[in-house]
């Protein structure tokens, strides 16, 4: 797996139990998983297809540090599906599965170009 970005838990993104809230860890691995397809596959246009199971291993404070690590890519005829985590210390707080899709310019899935 490859580190593929970072970003740290801010007051503004937690909830009243004092943990990260899931739908902001879901936004920074939505835009982690398009930095990584975008990198590894060399199409410009990118859009999420699906995630797997999301699991939420362990809660993520303010000033954490997280982490995005992406890896096991498997490019198909139009998608691109991978792993990826977030970790915190080394210790990891959130996996997920997820295949994306390269479109074209009128937005319709396109065959991605493997060099």
């Amino acid at each position: 797996m490859e580190k593929v970005t970072s970003n740290i838990c801010k007051t503004k993104d937690i909830g009243t139990y004092g943990n990260l809230f899931g739908g902001v860890m879901l936004a920074w691995v939505d835009e982690a998983a398009g930095i990584y397809a975008m990198k590894k596959t060399g199409e410009k246009h990118m859009v999420t297809l699906r995630f797997g199971e999301v699991l939420f291993r362990k809660p993520v404070k303010v000033g954490d540090i997280v982490e995005f690590y992406c890896g096991n890519g498997k490019v198909g005829n139009s998608s691109f599906s991978f792993d990826i985590k977030a970790v915190v210390d080394g210790i990891d707080v959130f996996s997920t599965d997820c295949t994306l899709v390269a479109l074209d310019s009128e937005g319709r899935p396109k065959t991605i170009d493997q060099k």
